[in-house]
């Protein structure tokens, strides 16, 4: 039980000190990479046993795709209203032109219903 709670607190670590947080704006970054998709994680830190699976998900994708999208972690109540999220943990998938184009909410079993979609969205937006 003790591994698990510490496991699930090092994943966290290790995909924030990868990341870029944005907690101060309300809109996507805009800066001089050539990353035009946003991936914005949706948390409410109450059951972080539910999100274990999205955070080994993310690890895989940022594993895959290195190079070609952001990790955010939004904290922000404007960004929950402005994308529809009333559902956590919840996962969502911005292009360019800042329209959602995945959305996974709630518990999920297995790192593929969250790796599939994303993937999918990722090859549709070509960046």
């Amino acid at each position: 039980m003790k591994r698990s709670i510490l496991i699930a607190f090092i994943i966290p670590v290790i995909l924030l000190s990868s990341c870029e947080n944005q907690l101060f704006s309300n809109t996507i970054p805009e800066d001089n990479s050539n990353e035009d998709i946003q991936l914005l994680f949706f948390s409410d830190n109450k059951d972080v046993k539910k999100e274990e699976v999205y955070y080994n998900a993310l690890l895989k994708i940022k594993k895959d795709f290195p190079e070609r999208y952001n990790i955010e972690f939004a904290s922000k109540k404007s960004l929950e209203w402005k994308y529809n999220i009333d559902v956590y943990p919840s996962l969502i998938v911005i292009n360019e032109n800042e329209e959602v184009v995945a959305k996974i909410e709630g518990y999920v079993e297995t790192e593929e219903e969250i790796i599939n979609p994303i993937v999918q969205a990722l090859s549709k937006n070509g960046s």
